[in-house]
Order: structure tokens, then C-alpha cells, then sequence
């Protein structure tokens, strides 16, 4: 199998006055049936933002694009499995989510929804990140359809969607909260760490219940994104993750985010799942999170630095932390970046792929003032990769001094 890149932008577009190169990326990257896919946002194609924004004429934009790239991939709007759904302001939500919903109502997806600090460019409000996956003869099969506008009075939403899809290869899992599978509760209601902890406890036994209804268990969990409101939050969500889940060692992502869905939500869970089938996942360099964090975090937890599924590399976001657990560059992010690809590099190689199987990459810095440096860095370690790239200018990393954080996404070619 060889990765198919479809179409060519560079990172550095629309960026009015800059002068530091960007990332020459693809719109898409196909690997097999699966359809990998930068973020897409609505900007124009003159790339300057209109004066007057509107969220819904940015979502309508954004799905035009996904819809003509899905074409050119030989996809279709009825493969999309996942739709992650970034805002930056909670007051777009229903513009934005009528919109994609409006292109999405031939087959139910899953779905995760953040409300963050800023995307690439000041303008911007949202950025639709879309998995799609060619499915097989037999079709993917769909659990636990809901009506969103039943989901807790959501009434100004218009939405089919469902809890899981699975592919036959991988599962996707809605974003899991500390609401009830029915819709019929939420649980920690106020705003704790013991709250955040309740929320965790029941996301992480929801998304349990169903791996189990479609076919996987947590030993198919190759990554978690980790979204949480506050910082403060952070040790205690961990501590029952780590329960739950044991020594299994996921790769992880964790973010701080400016919100969610509804104000009581604390926290979602993301679950990246590739069935193993009998062929248990390679988990590199694992290790405990109180070996690896000398800061004082308690996270009483297991992860890896890298995981191969199959074809599929999994990487641990990566930011200025060595693997010994010493942070480079504090306040230098050029520094923390060089650090994260030089990892990125290293956990490739161990998990027998190298930087041309690379399908995506997604940056996250905590302020727009540090791309530019970013993906200069970036560029001249992908340079002729041309990965899928999306930036998302986040609330907050594991601690105050990471700035910049680093996903990639791997399909090791044959």
C-alpha cells in the first residue's frame, strides 16, 4: 500500500505580512480505504478573510471542501466516520453544527465538539476535522443512533447521529463526557476536581460499554486525546484513567480546553481504536507517569511513547520533554519544537516507519504568535512529506511552560 497525497496548500497561506515559510501540506492523504484530512475551515480560496463572518458561511465552506476532496479521493460524504468539531466560541455551535449536518444526513457519524482559544488565523471559527473511511462491501456498522435536538433539550440542533461506527478495522467512538449513554443524567455537575473525577469515571465506563457492544475491548485503544476544561482538573481525571485502564499504556494527547457542548462538562475523552485481531498492539517505550513528569504530577497512570497497530503508528503528542523526562526550551519554543520532531523522528524509526509515512500532523501552540516559529521547524524536518496539517491555538498544555504540542499520525507503507 502506498499513501496517496491529493491536493497542495502551504501552511503559510493567507497569512498577511508573514515572511517565515510554512508547511507544504496536502489536503488529503489516502492510505487504503482510509481518508485522512486536513482541518478544514471555510477560509476562501482568495485566502483573505471577508470582512463581515458569519459561523454558518464558514461551516457551509468548509463542507464544500470536504465534499469535493472526499470526491477527489474517491470517498463520498456517506464514509465520514468522525466529524471533530473545533469552535472558538461556544455561541456558533448551533450555525455551525446546522451547517455540517445539513451535508452529513445521509448516515449518522460520531463526533467530538471543543470550544478553543483561537485557529490559524484570527478569523477563523472552526475547523471541521474529518475521518472517513472507505467502507467495505458489508458496510460499517452503526450503534446507538440518537436525534442531537433530544440530547438534553439540544433542540436548536438538527442532527442523526450515533455513539459508534465500526469499520471492520478500526472503531470510532463518540467524544465521552460524564453524561449518562441515554442522555438521561450528567453527573458531577459542579465544578471540582471531585466532580471532573465522577465525569471520568463514567466516560471511561461508557466508552467500555461500547467497545463492547461493537466488537473491541481497551486493549484495542491504541490513543487517547484527553480534553479538560482546567488544569486544576488534570491529576484527578488521570488517576481514574489510569485505574481503568491499567497497564494497557495507550498512547496519549492531553489539552486544555475552553469548553464544551454544554457548560457542566469538565472533560472528554477522545479513543483512537484499530482492532487488533488476534495480533496484540506493539507498545513502545512505556513507561510511568511518575518516572517520566519530575514536576510533582500524580497522574498515577501507564502510557507509551508510541504505539504500531498493524500499518498504523500511533505517536504520544510530543512537546519540549525528552524521554527521560527533562523539558527543553522553557520559553524557547523553536527549542520545545526541535525537541518534539526530534522525538518524533526517534519513536517513527522504532516503530519501523520513517517521516514518508507520516499522514497528518496537527500542532498545537498556545498562542497564535508561536506558529510561524513552529512551522519553520516542522517544515524543514517534513520537507517533500506533504502530511494533512491542522493548527489549533489551545487553551493549555499538561503545564504552564509547554507551548507548543505535537500529533502525528503514521500509515507505515508497503
Amino acid at each position: 500500500m502506498k499513501l496517496e497525497r491529493i491536493g497542495s496548500f502551504n501552511s503559510a497561506d493567507g497569512h498577511v505580512g508573514r515572511t517565515e515559510p510554512g508547511i507544504d501540506a496536502s489536503s488529503v492523504v489516502k492510505a487504503g480505504n482510509r481518508i485522512f484530512m486536513s482541518g478544514q475551515t471555510g477560509q476562501p480560496e482568495s485566502g483573505m478573510l471577508p470582512d463581515k463572518t458569519d459561523p454558518a458561511e464558514f461551516a457551509e465552506r468548509a463542507m464544500d471542501s470536504v465534499s469535493a476532496l472526499l470526491d477527489q479521493a474517491g470517498a463520498s460524504l456517506a464514509d465520514v466516520c468522525k466529524v471533530t468539531t473545533w469552535i472558538t466560541d461556544k455561541a456558533y455551535r448551533p450555525a455551525v453544527y446546522n451547517s455540517v449536518n445539513r451535508f452529513l444526513s445521509v448516515e449518522p457519524t460520531v463526533g467530538t465538539g471543543i470550544v478553543t482559544k483561537g485557529l490559524a488565523l484570527p478569523g477563523m471559527m472552526c475547523n471541521l476535522g474529518i475521518e472517513a473511511v472507505i467502507p467495505r462491501p458489508e458496510g460499517h456498522k452503526r450503534f446507538r443512533e440518537f436525534d442531537t435536538a433530544q440530547w438534553f433539550d439540544q433542540n436548536k440542533l438538527t442532527r442523526r447521529s450515533c455513539m459508534v461506527i465500526n469499520t471492520g478495522d478500526e472503531i470510532y467512538l463518540r467524544g465521552q463526557t460524564g453524561t449518562a449513554l441515554d442522555g438521561s443524567k450528567q453527573y458531577g455537575p459542579t465544578f471540582t476536581p471531585e466532580d471532573a473525577a465522577e465525569q471520568a469515571d463514567v466516560a471511561i465506563r461508557n466508552a467500555a460499554t461500547l467497545l463492547e457492544e461493537a466488537g473491541g475491548t481497551f486493549d484495542d485503544v491504541a490513543k487517547l486525546h484527553v480534553y479538560i476544561r482546567d488544569r486544576a482538573y488534570r491529576q484527578a481525571i488521570y488517576q481514574v484513567i489510569g485505574h481503568h485502564l491499567g497497564a494497557l499504556a495507550p498512547v496519549s494527547t492531553g489539552l486544555i480546553v475552553g469548553g464544551f457542548a454544554r457548560v457542566p462538562i469538565l472533560f472528554e475523552i477522545d479513543m483512537a481504536v484499530t482492532l487488533s485481531k488476534g495480533t496484540p498492539h506493539t507498545r513502545i517505550r512505556s513507561f510511568e507517569t511518575t518516572a517520566q513528569y519530575k514536576d510533582g504530577q500524580d497522574l498515577r497512570s501507564r502510557f507509551s511513547m508510541a504505539i504500531r497497530a498493524g500499518d498504523r503508528v500511533y505517536l504520544r503528542g510530543q512537546t519540549g520533554l525528552t524521554f527521560d523526562g527533562e523539558f527543553m526550551g522553557k520559553g524557547d519554543v523553536s527549542a520545545q519544537v526541535e525537541q518534539a520532531m526530534s522525538n518524533v523522528i526517534e519513536l517513527l524509526d522504532e516503530a519501523g516507519a520513517q517521516l514518508g509515512d507520516i499522514c497528518k500532523v496537527t500542532v498545537y501552540v498556545t498562542e497564535r504568535e508561536f506558529l510561524p516559529a513552529v512551522e519553520v521547524v516542522i517544515a524543514r524536518h517534513l520537507e517533500q512529506v506533504r502530511p494533512c496539517y491542522t493548527a489549533i491555538v489551545i487553551d493549555g498544555l499538561a503545564m504552564p511552560w509547554m507551548q507548543v504540542e505535537i500529533d502525528v499520525d503514521a500509515v507505515i507503507q508497503r
